[in-house]
């Protein structure tokens, strides 16, 4: 597999999401960009950025810490459709969303 989402968890744990070519085909960059900025929306999560600026980067992070560590494993529909819209919004065949360190 070409694609695929990593996601350390705060407490350490890892899971890692192969992500077929088909699924990220379906997406067009902007609409999987427009699709995490209305999740964020959807789950009430605020900017953490003081300035105002919120940054795709920020909005992924937070939607992922969103999710409850039940949602990994066996990974859940919803899970399963940001990890898609956020690999191919970030234009990477890999992503690694580390919440430990809060970083892509």
């Amino acid at each position: 597999m070409d694609h695929e989402v990593s996601v350390v968890l705060k407490n350490g744990e890892r899971f890692s999401f192969p992500i077929a070519a088909g699924e990220l085909a379906a997406i067009e960059p902007a609409a999987a960009r427009h699709w995490i900025g209305e999740e964020f929306v959807r789950a009430g999560l605020e900017n953490p950025n003081p300035m105002g600026k919120m940054l795709l980067v920020d909005q992924i992070l937070l939607l992922a810490a969103h999710f409850k560590a039940g949602d990994f494993h066996p990974v859940t529909p919803e899970l399963r459709r940001f990890m898609v819209n956020a690999l191919k919004a970030m234009a990477r065949p890999t992503l690694t969303i580390d919440l430990a360190s809060n970083t892509l």
